[in-house]
């Protein structure tokens, strides 16, 4: 760290793209070398960021106990929040529960081939795919035991236990009010107590369901593809060369497809049109979603007890996000907050009513912040301007051109290296340079004090630095 910058100063150390040292308009200290790459961050709270652009980037957060640390991202990412870590490398991962506790939970995943660790329950395992092991906490289950995979495999969920052999053509699940088997494709049920059972035969050709839920109960069979049909007590279906028709009529819910997934029509609880992929509909209390050239174009708002939510965006050309939470439900110290991406061209945003506010012009990261705005954003804005209430600073080619304003006392322009200028109304203050010092003048109060080549002053001795 070059310097110290003061509490009452605002720009301490200004050669353009090459150095400079100042506080931004939310107090942060920020220092920037050589352009784009290389930046330190430390803010009011002392949380700090150190980047050097585009082979490494680390944060701090000092009251979270939290630090993250990207190298060439997406090669390497390392985080740890109080004792807790995980990094990642490539497809490998690895996590510590506790890296002060030599028996906590931890997992060392190199995928898909080798998985070791200790889980929540204190039991260690590994597993060499597909050769044979144990594998824990992975995706859904919570316990998977294989030998020679396909050939025969135990996996855990909850109190389920399924057995597969050839997988998938043999497996058998067992537990608490449900069974089911399979025999893939020639025989398979699932039964749920209370709930129902459902029956394949050379799937997918027929399928058949029982329901037995008080409030909809009835059967339904489809011969594929050519019919189907289900009647239960709250609704009836009929599908022809399904799944490409179906007609639906119930007490809270209708539907007519045909052929799906092009046109597909919903009336009741929710309301839905889709004319798949052009455009799209569907709303329901307080939700509404729309898509229109799918995937490109899709568009969602929420009203809640918690809030106001919209989403739009054209990928990947238009973003929009609006929030606006219920300060006696969700508190947030954003408020309310608006988010507008153009790609490439700009993006912008507003928290807290307006409040705080930033510009960029030339934005190509197509997503909204995350890691490529920490490691790779600042080689592309060219165009800064970031304002927070009445303190307001812009910046042009990581400095080459610089204004800090901060209300109506404090104001300060620079283009490196022709000229910079600086007025300081509480200080009764005015300074300026031609090419870093080859002509200068600064003025305090009723003192002036004049700089030429670099190297002579004149007047007030007072002012001498």
């Amino acid at each position: 760290m070059l310097g110290g910058l003061q509490a009452d100063e605002v720009i301490e150390l200004d050669w353009g793209p090459f150095a400079s040292e100042w506080h931004d308009v939310s107090g942060n200290q920020r220092q920037r070398y050589l352009g784009p790459f290389v930046e330190y961050i430390e803010s009011p709270e002392e949380d700090t960021a150190l980047a050097l652009r585009p082979l490494f980037h680390t944060w701090l957060q000092k009251d979270q106990d939290f630090r993250r640390t990207e190298i060439v991202w997406p090669l390497y990412v390392y985080r740890i929040r109080e004792n807790s870590s995980y990094w990642r490398f490539l497809l490998n991962f690895g996590w510590n529960w506790d890296v002060n506790d030599s028996n906590s939970r931890w997992r060392l995943w190199l995928l898909p081939f080798y998985f070791q660790g200790r889980d929540v329950n204190g039991e260690n395992y590994m597993a060499l795919f597909p050769l044979g092991g144990s594998i824990r906490e992975f995706a859904f289950w919570d316990r998977i035991d294989f030998a020679l995979f396909p050939l025969a495999i135990r996996s855990y969920k909850k109190k389920m236990v399924t057995n597969t052999l050839l997988w998938p053509i043999f497996s058998k699940t067992t537990g608490p009010g449900s069974k089911r088997m399979r025999v893939f494709p020639f025989y398979g049920f699932t039964e749920y107590e209370n709930v129902g059972r459902k029956t394949f035969i050379l799937w997918p050709f027929y399928t058949q369901v029982n329901y037995m839920i008080p409030q909809s109960l009835g059967k339904g069979w489809i011969l594929f593809p050519l019919f189907g049909h289900m009647k239960l007590s709250d609704q009836e279906t009929w599908w022809f060369i399904p799944p490409l028709f179906r007609y639906s009529v119930g007490e809270e819910q209708n539907r007519i497809y045909g052929p799906w997934p092009l046109f597909q029509k919903e009336s009741g609880v929710v309301d839905k049109f889709y004319l798949f992929p052009l455009y799209g509909r569907k709303e329901s209390a307080g939700y509404k979603q729309q898509f229109f050239l799918w995937p490109l174009g899709h568009y969602e708002s929420a009203e809640r007890d918690t809030g106001t939510r919209k989403k739009f965006y054209f990928f990947p050309f238009v973003q929009y996000y609006y929030a606006n939470p219920s300060e006696w439900v969700s508190p947030t110290p954003d408020g309310e907050t608006t988010y507008l991406k153009i790609w490439p061209l700009f993006s912008n945003a507003t928290k807290h009513s307006g409040d705080s506010h930033r510009f960029a012009f030339f934005d190509f990261n197509p997503m909204k912040g995350g890691p490529i705005e920490r490691n790779y954003a600042a080689f592309w804005q060219v165009y800064v301007y970031a304002r927070v209430d009445d303190r307001v600073d812009k910046e042009v080619l990581w400095g080459f051109y610089r204004s800090a304003k901060r209300g109506d006392d404090y104001q300060y322009r620079s283009l490196f290296p022709f000229f910079n200028y600086k007025r300081d109304r509480n200080e009764d203050e005015k300074h300026f340079q031609l090419f870093k010092g080859l002509i200068g003048r600064q003025r305090v109060g009723e003192k002036k004090r004049w700089q030429f080549l670099y190297l002579f002053h004149f007047g007030d001795k007072d002012l001498a630095q």
